[in-house]
């Protein structure tokens, strides 16, 4: 199936004209704007699944998408690229967008008046634009458009606390960007040009002190937007401060944005010197599982220990990242496939999950597992005590759900590459996360029923509300029952991700514009010199 690259620019244009028009209802001064957003935002959302499915289905048959935006070739215009991981990061996120939609139309509160359908999808389109981008420069652009939805939906509300947290961590993303910035002006200065193929080319050429310098500042760049050790602390002193809503579909999607870049740049750009830092990344990897569940053993509040466990599991996730770094061809494969695993998985579980301890919380009017404020749970809610069972079991790696294949995956190629200390780290980790879900569990669902000690500003919609989840964590189980498919599919997007080669051609940069006209002009010389009238404008030798 061959798919015209035009459908490229459907993952930006959908949510850019979905949030365009929801924020033109508001202005409007409309009746019921928040219901008019509601829908405009839901049937963007679903438009954004279709294409990203449509995608999805024609990277992972083999075809790598490339659109030269304007006409321009490489590396002079603008490129958009997707392949497998491409195609696969855009259906993730369409699907969270859909799942947190409905949500929102179940939980959300007066919040819902502040355009905050809008702003998700604005942050849909940041997102989405990260994932297909093909020159560093407009990576860094998609960067900093979700870092403003992000801002903007954290400090929704305008509670104290929420402008306390929006402040760190908009303060400590801002140098991130800024670092991100000068290291694309390091780029441009010294290889003159941004297009990520172009300088998979150049990058050989360049003196071995300036890659690495180069690698390092992305690298700290990357792994700060992705929560790594000991970059992650803007990550738990903020995700528990929003609406539910916000805190899952921030969870499930912002940091691995960050995990995006790095699967993609370091593998075309960096090669060698991600061999070379094999032992780094797995270490980093290791720190940051280990910093995350301690976190979460250590707080006593539902989205507080939720939030570190976001930090935790993208250490697995990073763990794949380092077994890809592997001098075997075949095994830096298996364990890219275990981490694009590792990655679908986190992105559906840990959102459903962070769905339903915010339900919990709402219903209970408080998240703290301090003096068995949300205590009783399983007795008033049974139907949203088993979701959030099933989904912490998948969290902490238990079969027949997506963790379990995920972990497994990770934990046999780190022992099939001789890096055992990860593969027992890993281990370790998924012990200690089993016994912080089943704590959570307990405090929340079990005992005896307390009332609310803040009852909702807004009646909760179960139906809205426990839908989503059951939806993810219904596909989580679809990926532990049928993995093989899965598997396979991950394999193809890593083995693209890796083949440096196949993307330089792909994109085919070239230094020397040609004029895409030169067939017209001598189809009319020849014309004209046949019907006896001089052409005087148009001659090689003028």
């Amino acid at each position: 199936m061959e798919l015209n690259p035009n459908w490229l620019t459907a993952p930006i244009v959908i949510p850019s004209l979905a949030a365009s028009l929801g924020l033109s209802i508001s202005y409007w001064g409309r009746r019921q704007v928040d219901t008019w957003q509601y829908r405009v935002t839901l049937l963007g959302a679903f438009a954004n699944l279709a294409v990203a499915i449509l995608l999805l289905v024609v990277t992972l048959g083999g075809q790598r998408l490339v659109l030269q935006m304007g006409g321009w070739v490489a590396p002079f215009g603008i490129t958009v690229y997707a392949d497998g991981l491409s195609a696969i990061m855009l259906t993730l996120t369409a699907i969270l967008a859909v799942a947190t939609t409905f949500y929102a139309g179940g939980t959300l509160d007066d919040r819902k008046r502040l355009n905050f359908y809008p702003l998700t999808m604005v942050l849909v389109m940041g997102v989405n634009g990260a994932f297909i981008a093909g020159d560093i420069f407009n990576l860094y652009v998609f960067f900093e458009v979700l870092l403003m939805a992000s801002f903007a939906l954290l400090t929704l509300g305008g509670q104290l606390k929420q402008i306390n947290a929006g402040i760190r961590y908009v303060f400590l993303n801002l140098l991130v960007s800024t670092l991100f910035l000068i290291t694309t002006g390091v780029i441009y200065s010294t290889l003159g040009t941004l297009n990520i193929a172009q300088l998979a080319e150049r990058m050989p050429d360049v003196p071995r002190s300036v890659q690495l310098l180069v690698a390092a500042m992305l690298l700290i760049a990357y792994g700060t937007k992705a929560g790594l050790f000991p970059l992650f602390s803007w990550l738990p002193d903020s995700y528990h401060t929003p609406h539910p809503a916000v805190t899952a579909f921030f969870g499930g999607l912002l940091t691995k944005v960050g995990v995006y870049a790095l699967f993609r740049i370091f593998p075309l750009l960096f090669p060698l010197i991600l061999q070379e830092w094999q032992w780094l990344i797995l270490t980093i990897a290791g720190l940051t599982m280990l910093t995350g569940v301690f976190g979460a053993m250590s707080v006593n509040t539902m989205r507080r220990v939720l939030s570190f466990q976001i930090i935790s599991h993208v250490g697995f996730i990073i763990m794949g990242f380092g077994l890809a770094a592997n001098v075997d061809r075949r095994l830096a494969a298996f364990g890219m496939t275990a981490g694009i695993l590792y990655l679908a998985h986190h992105m559906l579980v840990k959102t459903g999950l962070l769905m339903a301890g915010g339900a919990a919380e709402l219903i209970a009017g408080s998240g703290s597992l301090l003096r068995e404020r949300l205590a009783g749970l399983r007795q008033l809610q049974p139907a949203l005590a088993a979701i959030f069972f099933m989904t912490a079991m998948s969290i902490a790696g238990m079969p027949p759900f997506s963790g379990f294949i995920g972990k497994l995956s990770l934990v046999e190629g780190a022992v099939l590459s001789g890096h055992w200390l990860i593969a027992a780290v890993s281990l370790f980790v998924s012990f200690l996360t089993l016994l912080t879900v089943l704590r959570l569990w307990q405090k929340t669902f079990w005992g005896e029923p307390v009332l609310p000690a803040e009852p909702p500003a807004s009646p909760i919609r179960l139906g809205l509300t426990l839908t989503p989840i059951a939806l993810l964590l219904a596909l989580s189980i679809a990926i532990g029952v049928f993995s093989e498919p899965v598997l396979r599919w991950s394999e193809t997007a890593a083995y693209q991700v890796l083949d440096r080669q196949g993307y330089i051609s792909a994109v085919a940069p070239t230094d020397v514009i040609e004029y895409t006209g030169a067939t017209d002009i001598e189809t009319t010389d020849t014309e004209s010199t046949d019907t006896g009238v001089t052409d005087t404008g148009g001659t090689d030798e003028e």
